[in-house]
């Protein structure tokens, strides 16, 4: 029956904006980081410049290799006597996992609504958006610039609400959470339960981290990708993604998609006995550092083989009384959004 449908598509319920590098003065309340370019000589450095890709050294002088190439980049520090920065975005939560945006099969929607219902009322949701929030407050959406002296997380909610994480630079994934901080990570989830969970609500967050910086700190935004033919006509080889202000400035920014990657790295379900570290979630588990697939086809742990099973994984929620790893994974994929539907590359039966 799961194999039967030709369209299936989910919109995401998960939709953050830009994340904005700013700092603040006594006159101004934002003034946007701007990135700077650097030119310089850089050194011959690649397994290219000396070998063949056979292995074989070139047939060239050893000289050659103490020419240096001509360098632009885009570079991005913090002012001089700047020592707080602040990176803030902005997330809509709506319900649209509770069935396809999209499905031309009425069987595989109503067992994708089944699955999806069932999921819900044993509380399923609650365990994504404790997730989702814990990485938001730990601030893992600040990627390398997490390694900072200091940093505050600072969250309003649409429904007025407010919390706030000191510290945040030494949450980790595996982190406890106590006190003050613990029932700030309980009330965040909550919201973003229901947001998730009720299709009458959604949710508006607005999200700050408060940065303390040393002098002159390196900061790293977003990097755009930058065509080859667009390198060495004047354009900096390294650009970063950029927001531009109604004065023309322009402030260093993360893209949504990044800042999306980061709240959904809650993927530690992978391995059946507890993941050292979470995963972006994805249809096949991909592990960027390692250059590997985690949720590979063979391990009928991917998202497509669970979608097949879709009935089972319902039924054993109904027999357990609770949702199993696998069904939070294909939750959480459906959360993500995304457009599944089987087809065929050219060629292939």
């Amino acid at each position: 029956m799961m194999n039967s449908f030709r369209h299936l598509s989910y919109e995401r319920s998960l939709n953050p904006g830009k994340a904005v590098f700013y700092y603040r003065t006594d006159s101004s309340e934002f003034e946007p980081l701007q990135a700077e370019v650097t030119r310089f000589r850089g050194p011959k450095a690649t397994f290219s410049d000396g070998y063949m890709a056979s292995g074989t050294a070139r047939a060239k002088e050893t000289s050659d290799l103490g020419f240096s190439n001509p360098i632009m980049l885009e570079t991005c520090y913090v002012p001089p006597l700047v020592d707080t920065l602040y990176c803030r975005f902005s997330l809509r939560i709506i319900a649209n996992s509770l069935e396809p945006n999209i499905c031309d099969n009425a069987e595989a929607t109503k067992a994708l609504k089944e699955f999806s219902d069932t999921y819900r009322n044993l509380g399923g949701y609650q365990e994504l958006a404790t997730r989702y929030a814990k990485n938001i407050l730990s601030a893992e959406w600040l990627w390398k610039n997490k390694v900072a002296r200091g940093i505050a997380v600072e969250v309003s909610t649409s429904n007025l609400k407010n919390y706030c994480i000191k510290d945040a630079q030494y949450k980790e994934w595996g982190s406890s959470w106590e006190g003050d901080e613990l029932k700030s990570l309980e009330g965040l989830a909550v919201e973003f339960e229901e947001a998730l969970s009720c299709p009458q609500k959604f949710l508006f967050a607005d999200v700050a981290a408060k940065i303390k910086t040393e002098f002159c700190q390196e900061i790293f935004p977003s990097q755009l990708f930058v065509e080859k033919d667009d390198r060495g006509n004047g354009s900096a080889s390294r650009q970063f993604m950029k927001s531009t202000m109604n004065d023309g400035r322009q402030a260093v920014s993360f893209g949504a998609y990044k800042v999306g990657a980061a709240i959904q790295k809650i993927d530690d379900w992978w391995l059946d006995e507890g993941a050292e570290y979470p995963l972006r979630v994805s249809e096949y588990g991909a592990d960027r550092s390692r250059v590997l697939a985690m949720r590979e086809p063979v391990t009928k742990k991917d998202f497509y083989s669970l979608l097949n099973e879709i009935t089972n994984i319902t039924e054993e929620m109904i027999k357990t009384r609770q949702a199993s790893p696998n069904a939070h994974y294909v939750m959480s994929v459906l959360v993500k959004g995304g457009m599944f539907q089987k087809g065929i590359k050219k060629g292939e039966k």
